[in-house]
């Protein structure tokens, strides 16, 4: 399977080309990624005065570094697609459960976070989410027994198209994230406590970024 190496800002305009050419065609397409470069990503919903450089991707959820150590799937289904579903949450679970399937076969020991679950997280984590991407957890995102997260997930809907993103660090983050948010000092200090508790896919799943599963064998 082909990764796609390239600057941070091209893959996440690859992804919205994607999507406006699947809304015009109706074709599904997907693909692996890594940046050659390393940026700070926010989420589309965030309102960050970030003191150093970043981009904005067009999906939700917190802010990560986006590096090379970051390999990334894009998957856009077209209008009416069966997967297409009007719970946001639930569209989620078929990606999860692929990934999770595909990462087992290299040894990797995960667990989807229920709904459920993800709603009754406390207030911090959940707010620290929103801030970090892997300084929490959301539906269906994938974990360790001991709740360590490999892998986080964002989407955008457009015109009935849906663009579902996947992601998970391969070695740690080049960035510090919680530095370059621009935080209080005592906020910044609770956010890196929380992401230095990732896994990475080099610790549990060695060499599945360098072979990743064809996207189309993730579908049900």
């Amino acid at each position: 399977m082909i990764v796609e190496r390239a600057p941070a800002a091209d893959l996440l305009a690859r992804a919205d080309d994607w999507l406006e050419q699947t809304r015009a065609d109706g074709e599904l397409r997907a693909g692996w990624s890594r940046p050659t470069d390393a940026v700070l990503v926010l989420g589309s919903a965030q309102r960050l005065n970030a003191p150093g450089a970043s981009l904005r991707r067009s999906t939700g959820g917190g802010a990560v570094s986006c590096d090379d150590h970051y390999l990334m799937l894009d998957v856009v289904l077209p209008r009416g697609h069966r997967l297409v579903i009007d719970d946001v949450g639930q569209s989620y679970r078929w990606l999860a459960r692929g990934l999770q399937t595909a990462l087992a076969a290299r040894g990797a020991k995960l667990r989807a976070v229920t709904p459920r679950e993800a709603a009754a997280l406390p207030v911090a984590e959940r707010a620290a989410a929103r801030l970090a991407c892997f300084a929490g957890t959301g539906s269906y995102e994938l974990v360790t027994d001991d709740g360590r997260k490999l892998l986080g997930l964002a989407q955008r809907r457009r015109g009935g198209a849906a663009l579902l993103q996947a992601a998970a660090y391969i070695a740690p983050p080049r960035l510090d994230v919680a530095a370059w948010l621009g935080l209080p000092r005592d906020q910044e200090e609770r956010l890196r406590e929380r992401l230095v508790r990732i896994v990475t896919l080099d610790e549990i799943a060695p060499g599945f970024a360098e072979q990743p599963p064809e996207p189309a064998e993730l579908l049900p």
